[in-house]
């Protein structure tokens, strides 16, 4: 090719991808009409956890699909994307016309591609008043976006039927067995009247976090389990593993928030979801085999437990550091029968009881690390721990930081909590909900005391 056509054919092809990027240009610019691949109507029970907003709720959630969208103006080349509002309305509920709020993609809101969702506290007394004309009438969905092409800027849909009656319960006796990096998640799931279609799981880094809050966190496994699955093993690669500074497996030093969810479920339709949130780090491989319940954390930073103990056996349970903590059983919990606390600092505590007639905590003894202490009169409802020094420098969000061993009267289950002292304590009547961070139970499997761990298990 000479000189003079080789560069008429450079001017060509320069002029062809001219016309390309304009091309491109003007579908990036184009407006999208109003679609709406999916909405949901159902309820959404949210466990205590730190992360999530409304976590330790039971909510009503309207959830919907719709383009175009955010996410379609980055993905799809829309342009109206940011101009679609959704409202849910009610006929029977004059005045109800709620915004579902942008959770897709390119919010940061942990929801897929185009969604959109709003839900409805089912605590509250004007939402529980509506109930029974929502569940009989179904809601509708105004979807708007003054920028569609096609004329219809305005649609209207029929959300599916709701039913009040659909709640999951809550995942009990949740534990982690085994140290390393490919430790087992156990759990109880209750009775249910309701059917359970669907059980997945999901694995969140927690990257940033204060007291009673989760700052930031990062997905990097999720998976959907066996029907009726009572534990899952970490065993395998992180299905986020392929992305960009996203770990393939646990790794020691990082914690981690778990939520595992059960669905109640039609074809296309979620109709019920319970979501059960506990926090864990990896135990070090010399923890061996012992395992771990895991409590629920709450945005309050307490910490809660629902498990199963049984008399003449003990359980260790480990909070965060602090000067001090008080135990309290749950309502209808069997009683402390004992406690034994683990060599930190100085080794020496101060151990006190409740006094009804003062409504106040009164110093009883001092306990040295792995004495044993037997409480007498058929056991007690909560005492307290003090004497813990700030400068032995327990990791506060290390949930295998102070262990602590407490055995019970009875058989049952222990839904009780422990509040932190911090070294500004001042006596309180009752114990209070302080920020509290971390906190497990190592349950001994039903050896008795001759068997007793001693020490962290750090």
């Amino acid at each position: 090719m000479s000189a003079p056509r080789a560069y008429r054919f450079l001017l060509a092809l320069a002029a062809a991808a001219t016309v390309s990027s304009s091309h491109a240009a003007a579908i990036a610019s184009q407006p999208f009409d109003i679609g709406v691949d999916m909405v949901q109507v159902f309820n959404d029970r949210l466990g205590a956890g730190r992360f999530f907003a409304g976590a330790g709720t039971d909510r009503l959630r309207v959830s919907a699909r719709v383009t175009p969208s955010p996410d379609t103006d980055f993905y799809d080349q829309s342009s109206n994307g940011g101009e679609t509002a959704i409202f849910v309305t009610h006929p029977s509920t004059p005045g109800l016309d709620t915004r579902l709020q942008f959770v897709g993609l390119q919010s940061g809101g942990g929801g897929g591609k185009n969604d959109y969702t709003t839900t409805f506290n089912l605590a509250n007394p004007f939402v529980q008043g509506q109930l029974a004309a929502w569940d009989a009438t179904p809601f509708a969905l105004r979807i708007e976006n003054p920028s569609a092409p096609g004329g219809e800027t305005t649609k209207w849909v029929t959300a599916p039927d709701y039913d009040s009656s659909v709640n999951l319960p809550f995942l009990q006796d949740v534990a982690i067995t085994g140290g390393g990096l490919a430790p087992t998640l156990s759990w109880t799931v209750p009775d249910t009247t309701a059917p359970i279609t669907n059980i997945r799981i999901q694995l969140r880094r927690i990257d940033a976090e204060e007291p009673g809050r989760i700052t930031a966190a990062t997905l990097v496994h999720e998976a959907v389990l066996p029907l009726g699955s009572n534990g899952y093993t970490l065993d395998q690669a992180f299905s986020n593993g392929g992305l960009p500074g996203l770990p393939s497996g646990l790794e020691q030093g990082s914690k981690y928030e778990v939520a595992v969810i059960l669905e109640s479920a039609e074809p296309g339709l979620i109709k019920g979801r319970a979501r059960t949130f506990f926090e864990f780090t990896p135990l070090t491989d010399d923890a061996g085999d012992r395992t771990i319940y895991l409590p629920s954390v709450d945005s309050a930073g307490n910490f809660n437990f629902d498990i199963e103990v049984r008399a003449g056996e003990t359980i260790l349970i480990d909070p965060v550091v602090a000067v001090g903590y008080d135990y309290q059983i749950g309502s209808g919990d069997p009683l402390f029968a004992s406690v034994t606390l683990p060599n930190v600092g100085d080794g020496i505590f101060e151990l006190w009881l409740y006094d009804l007639n003062l409504a106040d905590f009164v110093f009883e003894t001092f306990l040295d690390a792995g004495e044993r202490f037997d409480f007498t009169g058929g056991g007690v409802d909560r005492f307290r721990v003090l004497g813990i020094e700030p400068s032995a420098g327990l990791d506060p969000t290390d949930v295998q930081a102070f262990v602590t061993e407490i055995g019970f009267t009875g058989n049952g289950r222990f839904t009780g909590r422990m509040t932190p002292i911090t070294t500004n304590f001042t006596p309180v009547p009752e114990p209070s909900s302080l920020a509290l961070l971390a906190l497990a139970v190592l349950a001994l499997g039903g050896l008795r005391r001759s068997c007793r761990a001693g020490g962290s298990l750090r």
